[in-house]
């Protein structure tokens, strides 16, 4: 598990991403339940709702995911990973 845990810091790690904060919970979520609406996110983010959009935002913008709206509820968005470089090493990893 450590060396899992380890491979998995370092492929985000080489993104600028660090896994073990609120940025590395979203990404966590993602994996283990595939893309989400932003309220699950936030839940299992622990966070605050600024800190939450702070870091979803820096995770757009370093490509590592793409934010959408809900095709059966247009009012809701949902986020998912992208094929970010960090994201294929995972995928090897598997």
């Amino acid at each position: 598990m450590k060396k899992i845990l380890s491979q998995f810091a370092a492929a985000f790690g080489q993104a600028g991403i660090q896994v073990f904060t609120v940025e590395g919970r979203i990404i966590i979520h993602l994996i283990s339940n595939g893309e989400s609406r932003i309220k699950e996110l936030l839940l299992a983010s622990g966070s605050s709702y600024r800190g939450f959009y702070l870091a979803l935002e820096r995770l757009k913008a370093k490509g590592i995911v793409t934010s959408e709206l809900d095709p059966h509820d247009r009012r809701a968005r949902r986020i998912k990973l992208t094929q970010h470089d960090a994201t294929r090493k995972l995928d090897e990893l598997a």
